[in-house]
């Protein structure tokens, strides 16, 4: 970690996200929420804040005021109830269900503000290349750019490699030293890593099994689905994937895809959350290369490849190659077109209309 290049916050910005919370900025958070998600331990919904915000309106700037001065969340504010919801109809097994946190009014509030001075500086510290709850970026594009270089490597007859990984179970897995480390090599100041540290860190949970509480466990590792700060984190977490590249293209270990253009554009990694798309020339260097930097972020950051999930695929690529490629990868071979953010990569309709 300690030679990775991150990008780094300027010294404005990051004295902006500690700044004194004030009551306008707190009450537009709560207005910003739905009335009646399901509530936490707590048993509060946010209709019952915002009918009598008149009267509760100091005990929540008092409570901000004091997290600001000694960055400590009260026991019992950041207690949590797992609920499991089904992704898949028939649910039997526990895979089949995924795990949402029930948050806590008081603790959502706190989190959601600062969710939200994070994303206005979110873009200063991530690449171009990640898509995800950035303000101003749609998932589209990944795709368009997908689409587009599949087109012209057809086109040119270029042969070209596209590697598709999936992170398992990516929000439980987390190290949340990791992202400490990662927020200090971006420049985040100590007093906001102190924040973030006790909303992840001092996090507990409990299980509903029947809609009844089991006993209370403290969370060591990954971030809770439904917590405001964890889309954002995440995003800090899997840039150091897109660092890790960049620092293999730097030591001319790892060679993109490059556009037939005047300029000669090399595409980087396409990343959507836990979804990410690597795009090179064809070549044994670059096959070892993903497998190592996969190894390596894997250890570092605590994110699990799914190489059952992840696939290798190419244009202009023999197949007895791509399944000897595959098997170095541990991966499953693709074929065109393939899926990528639920949409078709490289079919005969290979351009999108709208």
């Amino acid at each position: 970690m300690d030679e990775l290049k991150f990008r780094k916050l300027s010294i404005s910005k990051a004295s902006s996200l500690v700044r004194q919370f004030t009551l306008e900025e707190v009450k537009t958070t709560i207005w910003d929420c739905d009335n009646y998600k399901s509530p936490g331990p707590d048993g509060i919904n946010f209709g019952f804040i915002k009918q009598f915000w008149m009267d509760l309106k100091d005990d929540f700037m008092r409570f901000m005021t004091e997290f600001h001065r000694n960055g400590k969340l009260t026991k019992g504010i950041n207690s949590t109830f797992i609920a499991l919801i089904p992704k898949v109809a028939g649910s039997q097994r526990l895979n089949d269900f995924r795990p949402i946190s029930l948050v806590g009014c008081m603790y959502k509030v706190m989190a959601k503000v600062l969710a939200n001075r994070l994303c206005v500086v979110i873009t200063s510290v991530v690449s171009v290349s990640q898509s995800t709850f950035v303000k101003g970026k749609q998932s589209l594009g990944g795709i368009l750019v997908a689409n587009e270089i599949v087109d012209e490597a057809r086109q040119l007859k270029k042969e070209m490699l596209l590697s598709k990984v999936d992170f398992e179970k990516a929000y439980d897995s987390v190290d949340l030293h990791y992202i400490n480390v990662v927020m200090l090599k971006m420049n985040f100041s100590t007093l906001w890593r102190k924040w973030i540290s006790e909303c992840v860190g001092s996090a507990t949970t409990s299980v509903l099994v029947n809609g009844s509480p089991m006993e209370e466990f403290i969370l060591e590792r990954g971030l809770r689905q439904r917590d405001p700060l964890s889309q954002f984190l995440f995003l800090l977490a899997s840039e150091g994937f897109n660092v890790l590249m960049k620092s293999l293209v730097a030591a001319d270990l790892y060679h993109g895809y490059v556009v037939a253009c005047d300029e000669g554009v090399t595409i980087s990694p396409l990343q959507f959350a836990d979804d990410t798309l690597l795009p090179g020339n064809k070549s044994w260097e670059n096959v070892r290369s993903i497998r190592v930097v996969l190894t390596i972020f894997e250890q570092v950051s605590g994110l699990k490849v799914n190489f059952h999930k992840s696939m290798l695929t190419g244009v202009h690529v023999s197949e007895s190659w791509l399944n000897e490629a595959a098997s170095a990868l541990h991966c499953r071979v693709g074929s065109l077109p393939f899926v990528y953010l639920g949409i078709p990569i490289g079919g005969d309709a290979r351009r999108l209309e709208f």
